[in-house]
């Protein structure tokens, strides 16, 4: 089996040089760039990373998954993140497929990278229950007509998580809008609310 490529972005040179030394020489996994910036310009395109390590301190963490997402390649795992079921919810939306916190282990770490070049989501159980009944929620209330605003307060999170949400759903269910929406979930027209299931999910534990 070829070695997974992997690029590493951040600020950090500390982090950089120790997820670098952490996977080099390991036979499954292959360094081919690192980044202190949070895009992927021409350099990280040339290198054909399979993985991007991107620190989620970083600004514009969230930009870069939505960015890659439809490319679907490469895979986005966010590193250092806080125990935040709300910005680890809107990261998976937004398209990244692992979320490692400050407290991952090297064996963990090698072990989200592979699973996500799989074709996985690798996330906290906890976070993906969230995201599962946030999504939902999302579905109910918007079918019924509240804005985004009315959502957020309604259900205790960001307008940013309610949009992601939306765009989730609406591509699951391929539906353009709102009242496209509306009729699904009402069953005026025959799209299933329980659409055909995205990516695997895979819990740490």
């Amino acid at each position: 089996m070829p070695a997974i490529r992997a690029a590493v972005i951040s600020d950090d040179r500390l982090l950089r040089e120790g997820l670098i030394n952490i996977l080099s020489g390991k036979g499954s996994f292959t360094v081919v760039a690192e980044h202190d910036r949070c895009t992927f310009g021409a350099d990280l395109r040339a290198a054909r990373p399979g993985v991007l390590l991107v620190d989620s301190r970083m600004d514009g963490t969230l930009a870069l998954c939505a960015a890659l997402k439809p490319q679907g390649s490469p895979a986005v795992i966010l590193l250092a993140a806080a125990e935040d079921d709300d910005f680890g919810v809107r990261a998976l939306d937004a398209g990244a497929r692992g979320i490692l916190v400050k407290s991952t282990s090297s064996a963990e770490l090698m072990k989200a990278i592979r699973v996500v070049s799989e074709g996985e989501i690798w996330a906290r159980r906890q976070l993906i229950a969230a995201r599962m009944e946030s999504e939902r929620e999302v579905l109910v209330h918007t079918a019924t007509g509240l804005s985004n605003k009315e959502l957020a307060d309604r259900l205790g999170i960001s307008e940013g998580t309610v949009k992601a949400h939306l765009t989730s759903i609406f591509q699951k269910l391929g539906v353009r809008g709102r009242t496209e929406l509306a009729a699904a979930y009402h069953g005026i027209i025959p799209h299933p609310i329980d659409a055909a299931p995205g990516r695997p999910l895979r819990d740490p534990a």
